[in-house]
C-alpha cells in the first residue's frame, strides 16, 4: 500500500517528474495556445507525457493544470470550464501514475491580472476552486509552484488550505542569489510559508541546478520537508523556442546533491524531460549524493564610505542655484554644452538634465551629463524615471552612473507616454519614484536589489520632486515624508508663479527637515504661458500673470524674467535655493536671474 506522501518525505527522497509545457511544445503544440485545455481536446497527448515520466522513474506525476485557474483560462474564454479541465487533468495523471505513485495537482500563479483590482477574498476563491476540482479528480496533494510573489503565494495557500485537507507544497521562484525579485531571502519566504501552514516548502523554476544547490546550502534547518525542482540551466533562444543546454547527467548530479542538505522532494522544471528524471533516479540510487559543493563565499561589502557630492555639501552649507537643461532631440550637442559653459562660468551649483520629458525621445541624459561635466567640471544632477527601464535595466544604469562618478540623481516616476492611437510605446514602471529611491539607497549601502555586493562604495545624493500645485497639499507633503524614508535628501518643487502658493508651501512643509529648492520657470511668451497653464502637468499660472504676459507682446521674454525675479526675490530667504528651468533651453534667462541674485 502506498504511503502518505508526508510520511514518505519524512523517511527518504522522493522523485517528481519534470516539465510539461516544453514537451507539449516539442510535440507540436503552439506556444500561444492554452495547454491546460489539452486535457479535454487531446488527452492522449497529455497521457503520453505522464507515461514517459512514469517510465523514467518519477514517483510523483504532476497534473497538466499549471494555468488552469479561471483568470488564466479566461484569456482563452475558458473560465467556465475550469472545474472540468482540472478534474480531467487529475484523472489523466492518475491513469498513468497507477496505484504506486502519487499525483500532485499543479497550480501556478495568475499572471497579469489587468487594471481592475481583485480582492483577497476573490483571489483565495480562485485558488480554492481549482484545488477542489483537483482533489475531486483524485490528486494526493496540491503543488503550488512558480510563484515569484510571496504575498500571492500566501494568498493561494490560504485559499487551498481553507477548502481541501490534502497536503500542500508551496514553491517560490528565486534569483541566482537566493532571493525573490522583491529582495526577500529564501529563509524569509520559507519561514512565512511554514507559519501559514505549508506542509512542504521549496523552490522551482527561475534557476538551474547549480544555483538551486547554493540556495539549499545556505538555508540551514527547515522544519518541514524541502522541495527542489530546478530548471535545466539557463535557456538560449533559438527561433521561436528556448533551448536548455544542461545535460541530464549534469542536472542529475547537482540536483541529487541537494539531498545532502535537507531536500526530500526532487524533480525538474523548465527544460527538463524524462531523460533528466531518469538520470536523477540513477544518481540517487547509486549511493549517497556527491560531497557538498563549496560555492564562493559572498562578496564582502566594502566598508569604506564614499565622499558626499559637492551638491550635497552645498545643500547643507548654504543656498544653491540649480539650472535645468534639456538634452536635444537630435545629435547636435554643442548649443547645450555652450549653455553649460556659460552657466558654470556664472557660478551655478549644479546643472540638472531631464530624461525624455513628456516621454519624447531625446539624447541620453546620462551621456550628456558626462559630457557636461567633462567640459565644465560643474556638478550634474541626472533625472532618472521609472518609465523607460525595467528592474534589470535600472540597476545596470545605476551601476553605470556610479562607475562614471555621476552621483547626483533626481528620482521621479516620469511622464506617461502619449495615448495617441498611432503610438506603440508603453511605460515600464517596474519602479516608481519611491521604489527607485529605495533602490538607490540600497546601492549607497553597498548592495543591489538582490542583495549582491557592489564591492566599491557609492554615495548617491538622492533628490525627490514635490508638486505643491494640487488641491490636496497634505497628500503631497505626505509623499515627501515617504520619499525621505526611502532615501530622498532634498526636494525640487514644480515651477511656482504666485506668492500665495509660496506661502502655502512654507506653511505646509515647516516640519520637513530636508532642504527644499523652489522651482522657477521664467515665461518666454504669452503663448508659452497659456500652454504651460492649460496643457503641462503640474503647472498652474495665475490669470494676472498670464494677462501681464499677453500685454508684454514681443517683449514677453523680458517680462517673463521680471515676473520670475519678483517671485524669486520674495521666496529666496525662505528656501534652500532656486531651481531655474529656462524654457527651450534659453539659458540667458537663467543667467539674468543669477546676475540679479548676485552670482
Amino acid at each position: 500500500m502506498k504511503q502518505h506522501i508526508l510520511t514518505a518525505l519524512g523517511e527518504r527522497v522522493v522523485v517528481a517528474d519534470g516539465a510539461m509545457g516544453s514537451l507539449l511544445f516539442d510535440r507540436g503544440v503552439d506556444s500561444s495556445s492554452c495547454y491546460d485545455v489539452l486535457n479535454l481536446t487531446d488527452p492522449a497527448l497529455v497521457q503520453s507525457i505522464h507515461k514517459a515520466y512514469a517510465g523514467a522513474g518519477a514517483e510523483i506525476i504532476e497534473t497538466n493544470t499549471f494555468g488552469a485557474n479561471r483568470v488564466k483560462l479566461g484569456r482563452f474564454d475558458l473560465a467556465h470550464r475550469a472545474r472540468e479541465i482540472n478534474l480531467r487533468g487529475a484523472e489523466l495523471a492518475r491513469s498513468q501514475a497507477g496505484p504506486g505513485r502519487w499525483v500532485a495537482g499543479a497550480m501556478g500563479p495568475l499572471g497579469r491580472m489587468g487594471i481592475d483590482p481583485i480582492s483577497q477574498e476573490e483571489l483565495e476563491d480562485i485558488f480554492s476552486g481549482q484545488a477542489l476540482a483537483l482533489v475531486e479528480g483524485g490528486v494526493d496533494f496540491i503543488m503550488l509552484e512558480t510563484f515569484a510573489s510571496l504575498s500571492l503565494l500566501l494568498t493561494a495557500l490560504r485559499g487551498v488550505k481553507a477548502s481541501v485537507s490534502v497536503p500542500v507544497v508551496a514553491q517560490m521562484v528565486f534569483t541566482q542569489r537566493g532571493r525573490t525579485h522583491s529582495g526577500r531571502t529564501a529563509r524569509e519566504c520559507f519561514d512565512a510559508l511554514i507559519r501559514a501552514g505549508a506542509d512542504v516548502v521549496g523552490l522551482n523554476c527561475g534557476i538551474g541546478p547549480k544555483n538551486a544547490l547554493e540556495v539549499v546550502q545556505g538555508l540551514g534547518p527547515v522544519t518541514v520537508p524541502l522541495s527542489v525542482l530546478p530548471n535545466a540551466g539557463f535557456p538560449e533562444s533559438s527561433g521561436d523556442r528556448l533551448i536548455y543546454a544542461s545535460s541530464p547527467e549534469y542536472f542529475a548530479r547537482r540536483t541529487a546533491a541537494c539531498a545532502a542538505h535537507g531536500a526530500r522532494l526532487l524533480g525538474g522544471c523548465c527544460g527538463t524531460a524524462p531523460e533528466h528524471i531518469a538520470a536523477l533516479v540513477r544518481a540517487l540510487d547509486a549511493g549517497p549524493p556527491e560531497a557538498r559543493i563549496v560555492s564562493a563565499s559572498p562578496d564582502e561589502v566594502n566598508t569604506q564610505t564614499a565622499a558626499p557630492t559637492r551638491l550635497s555639501r552645498r545643500l547643507v552649507e548654504g543656498k544653491v542655484i540649480l539650472v535645468e537643461l534639456d538634452p536635444p532631440k537630435h545629435l547636435d550637442v554643442e548649443p547645450v554644452l555652450a549653455a553649460a559653459e556659460a552657466l558654470s562660468a556664472a557660478g551655478v551649483d549644479a546643472i540638472t538634465i531631464a530624461e525624455n520629458p513628456l516621454a519624447v525621445p531625446r539624447l541620453s541624459n546620462i551621456v550628456l551629463a558626462g559630457m557636461v561635466r567633462a567640459r565644465t567640471g560643474v556638478e550634474v544632477v541626472v533625472h532618472m524615471t521609472g518609465r523607460d527601464r525595467n528592474l534589470v535595466g535600472m540597476q545596470s544604469t545605476i551601476m553605470g552612473l556610479a562607475a562614471s562618478n555621476l552621483h547626483n540623481v533626481l528620482a521621479v516616476t516620469g511622464d506617461p507616454p502619449s495615448a495617441g492611437s498611432a503610438e506603440r510605446v508603453s511605460g515600464v514602471y517596474d519602479l516608481r519614484s519611491l521604489e527607485l529611491m529605495a533602490l538607490l539607497s540600497g546601492f549607497n549601502e553597498g548592495r543591489n536589489h538582490y542583495g549582491d555586493s557592489m564591492r566599491l562604495p557609492v554615495n548617491f545624493c538622492i533628490g525627490g520632486a514635490f508638486n505643491p500645485n494640487t488641491r490636496n497639499m497634505a497628500l503631497q507633503v505626505g509623499r515627501m515624508e515617504k520619499k525621505m524614508a526611502a532615501g530622498a535628501s532634498y526636494f525640487l518643487t514644480q515651477p511656482e508663479y504666485s506668492r500665495e502658493r509660496v506661502d502655502e508651501i512654507l506653511a505646509a512643509t515647516g516640519h520637513i527637515k530636508a532642504p527644499i529648492v523652489l522651482g522657477i520657470m521664467p515665461l518666454a511668451s504669452s503663448r508659452n504661458a497659456e500652454f504651460l497653464h492649460n496643457e503641462f502637468p503640474g503647472i498652474e499660472i495665475p490669470s494676472e500673470t498670464r494677462e501681464r504676459m499677453a500685454r508684454a507682446g514681443e517683449h514677453g521674454q523680458e517680462e517673463g524674467v521680471n515676473i520670475a525675479w519678483e517671485l524669486l526675490e520674495y521666496a529666496w530667504p525662505h528656501f534652500a535655493g532656486v531651481y531655474i528651468i529656462p524654457p527651450f533651453n534659453r539659458h540667458a534667462m537663467a543667467l539674468e536671474l543669477m546676475r540679479r541674485l548676485g552670482r
